[in-house]
């Protein structure tokens, strides 16, 4: 999958056609250093996200939403959203996206 112009992120795919999975895909999006981000695009697809290291915000036109370990998120289809890190450590999360 290309990356996307500006993104400071790496993704690890963990479940997705390969495994057989009919629906779903699962990720692990890291951002490794403070103030590295994804920047707001959108999809026609929803995420769901688990924080599942360190702290950052959920960004989106009308905001931020301050996220860290144990904390989740909702993107609805086509809404515009990013990620950035702002912690002093990785900001890791799981993210689940229906089956491209």
């Amino acid at each position: 999958q290309p990356q996307m112009a500006g993104t400071q992120a790496t993704i690890r795919w963990l479940i997705a056609a390969k495994e057989g999975a009919p629906n779903f895909a699962m990720r692990v999006i890291e951002i490794k250093r403070k103030g590295e981000r994804i920047p707001l695009h959108r999809h026609d697809y929803e995420h769901e996200t688990f924080v599942i290291e360190g702290q950052g915000n959920v960004l989106s036109p009308g905001g931020t939403k301050s996220v860290a370990y144990g904390d989740f998120a909702y993107i609805a289809p086509g809404e515009e959203h990013g990620f950035e890190n702002t912690g002093d450590r990785p900001f890791r999360f799981i993210c689940v996206i229906p089956k491209q």
